[in-house]
């Protein structure tokens, strides 16, 4: 028998179609494979990007909106919006009272999860009202990422008071978890489920089909960045060390795989600095090309700025390349300390400037370059095989959303068949 299938309502303040498809994407689109009924509120942040007409934008209703799956049933809701500078967001954010006023009375949640800050304060009020649990997942110490950042002491205390009045809290690793308790979680409502892994390798990822497309030969280097663009991910600094160190380096390729806002920078800096030949940018690629693209590298990066918003995080990029079997070379973050701690693929630097200069060791060594980044990657492999794969964390977080229901409505919920 199975237990009776929840309505999940989650609510975003970013893009659930085109930004990069990560952890809580897997998870809700899993549970709706399990049967339950899954809606998301978000926003079309880069609506700036892709022009400002039509002026007002009505709802949207997406169905079947698949990121990892394609059995997925996620139901993506877009309240109205004006599409004029200034005007955007704070619109957005009018009409999403509105909307989850008529979620709540027509789709009826049995529970609320959150991912964002300020329609989570909505929808924490209006679950209030309606006595469903509220859960906030948190992926990232939200009020971080807000922009302009003299917003961000309201964004602080807004997250602050969401946190201190949730029902449940799910966080992605040990050092997320003190942060949630430092702005007020309760220490006992408070879950650390982290993100998946895929046990084994796939016999179907062929790096080798990647490294001929960009025409890598066997005596190249590659060091390999995923993800979304960041202005403080380094990578400018690291282009132009690579520029610097090009006699030094002469085999070390970069490859960038992604779009974001540094990426028409990195393009000016290519051309500018004549390094067409040595600067691989694909933009942005589609979610199953991921894996053969890090299966091409000998090295994947994070030389991430050290700033608030990359202390307590995990990026989900440092699980993909590991569980691909390589080492990584990343910024000496807080949280990659406290997850990987001494790990012998996890080559820390303290700053961007750095990355080139631990390649370079590697080359020095009497051990072919390659050899070497093999064997520390197949250290970042065993260590991913002893973590808990997708089934298990998805399986706790539905087991998290349904306490949160049990304990608000009483009485067990009444199983199928």
């Amino acid at each position: 028998m199975r237990a009776q299938a929840m309505r999940i309502l989650a609510v975003q303040e970013t893009d659930w179609i085109d930004r990069n498809p990560i952890l809580h994407h897997r998870m809700l689109e899993a549970l709706s494979r399990n049967g339950h009924e899954v809606k998301v509120v978000d926003f079309e942040i880069s609506w700036r990007q892709r022009g400002w007409r039509p002026l007002w934008q009505r709802r949207r209703e997406m169905l079947h909106a698949q990121r990892f799956f394609d059995d997925a049933t996620v139901t993506v809701v877009r309240p109205a919006m004006l599409r004029i500078p200034g005007l955007g967001r704070p619109s957005w954010l009018v009409a999403n009272w509105a909307e989850l006023a008529r979620q709540f009375e027509t789709f009826r949640p049995d529970v609320v999860v959150a991912y964002s800050i300020s329609n989570a304060y909505l929808a924490l009020h209006l679950a209030r009202r309606y006595g469903v649990p509220f859960v906030y997942h948190l992926l990232d110490a939200l009020h971080t990422l807000v922009e302009p950042p003299l917003l961000r002491p309201i964004a602080r205390e807004v997250e602050q008071r969401v946190l201190r009045s949730a029902d449940r809290i799910i966080v992605v690793n040990t050092h997320l978890k003190s942060y949630a308790v430092e702005l007020g979680a309760d220490a006992s409502r408070l879950n650390v489920i982290p993100m998946g892994v895929t046990i084994g390798r796939d016999p179907d990822v062929d790096g080798e089909a990647i490294r001929a497309a960009l025409d890598l030969s066997e005596s190249d280097f590659v060091l390999l960045f995923v993800g979304w663009l960041y202005t403080f991910s380094g990578l400018r600094e690291l282009v132009i060390d690579l520029d610097r160190q090009r006699d030094r380096l002469p085999n070390v390729k970069l490859l960038v795989v992604g779009d974001g806002d540094l990426l028409p920078e990195l393009r000016r800096l290519r051309g500018e600095l004549g390094l067409e030949e040595r600067l691989i940018l694909t933009g942005r690629r589609p979610r199953d090309e991921m894996a053969g693209y890090i299966a091409a590298a000998d090295i994947c990066l994070l030389p991430a700025h050290r700033n608030v918003t990359m202390e307590h995080i995990v990026p989900a990029k440092i699980i993909e390349y590991m569980e691909q079997g390589k080492p990584v070379i990343a910024t000496r973050l807080p949280g990659l300390e406290a997850e990987f701690g001494t790990l012998p693929g996890m080559l820390y630097v303290d700053t961007p400037g750095e990355v080139l200069d631990r390649v370079r060791a590697l080359l020095s060594g009497s051990v072919s370059a390659r050899l070497m980044a093999a064997r520390l990657g197949e250290s970042c492999f065993q260590f991913m095989q002893r973590r808990e794969d997708w089934d298990t964390v998805t399986a706790r977080f539905e087991t998290v959303l349904r306490d949160a229901v049990l304990e608000a409505t009483g009485p067990p919920l009444l199983p199928e068949g």
